[in-house]
């Protein structure tokens, strides 16, 4: 952690010294940021028209929809509207970002109404503090409340596949963080307090929750590591398709793991 922010092992908070110090500590933290938020820029070129409505979930100090307003500037009647469980990064959004088409809005995204329906949806680092059955939840909802052809942009902190890959990750990133200034007692304190709250999915669980709940096309755009940041489309018309498909997947992956756990004997006769 950053000499300006505390934390309690297992009780992390987005509190006001969280806030004030989080741009200059997300930038620290999480690897290639602003590349991602350059990348999700160019990635929103595809999903906002004239009249379009912006969706980010978990919008902290407002960076994604400053940089998204300024990007679609010139573009008519297009509304962004932000969600924060923290009324402190609310305070801070609100300060970052004055203009007449940007809203922030302090409420549980769990809670939001999607309405009128979304172009385009972004959620930065956030559905990994969500429950599996908050995020099915919030995915669903999130694809009621988009427009046919609308995107859902997520980027996360991941689980590898793999316990061993795992290993080699988190230490990696621990590298990385090492090399950004933090000490090994400032990155042993942050681990701590995420215990328990931080709740990150594998890549193939995350893309799977996307298929569940209602996105017929997934594709993952980045991936650093332990980081991921994946794309899903609304289009009803391959959901059917796309079903069969993936029930075709999970069909092979089960007479996979038979297989392997139930390997040939090899006999004389």
């Amino acid at each position: 952690m950053d000499d300006t922010i505390s934390a309690v092992p297992g009780e992390w908070r987005f509190d006001k010294n969280v806030a004030k110090a989080f741009d200059s500590h997300v930038r620290k933290s999480v690897p290639f940021y602003d590349e991602m938020q350059r990348m999700m820029i160019e990635i929103s070129e595809y999903f906002v028209r004239d009249h379009s409505v912006v969706y980010d979930l978990g919008s902290s100090t407002g960076t994604t929809l400053d940089l998204l307003s300024t990007a679609h500037a010139g573009k008519e009647d297009v509304q962004f509207s932000g969600f924060d469980l923290s009324e402190f990064m609310i305070k801070e959004a609100r300060k970052k970002v004055n203009r007449a088409n940007v809203r922030f809005h302090h409420k549980n995204i769990i809670d939001v109404e999607f309405s009128p329906p979304a172009n385009f949806v972004t959620s930065l680092f956030t559905m990994q503090f969500l429950t599996l059955a908050e995020r099915r939840t919030l995915l669903t909802r999130l694809h009621e409340g988009l427009i046919e052809g609308g995107g859902l942009l997520i980027v996360e902190k991941v689980s590898a596949e793999h316990s061993s890959f795992e290993d080699i990750w988190t230490e990696l990133y621990w590298d990385f963080k090492r090399r950004q200034g933090f000490t090994p007692e400032q990155i042993l304190e942050k681990a701590n307090s995420i215990r328990g709250v931080l709740k990150p999915l594998t890549m193939d669980e995350n893309v799977d929750l996307l298929w569940q709940t209602g996105y017929s096309r997934v594709e993952v755009f980045f991936k650093w590591y332990n980081w991921a940041g994946f794309l899903a489309v609304k289009n009803e018309c391959v959901t059917s398709a796309q079903a069969l498909r993936q029930e075709a997947k999970s069909g092979s992956k089960k007479t996979q793991t038979q297989q392997n756990s139930h390997p040939p004997r090899l006999t004389n006769e």
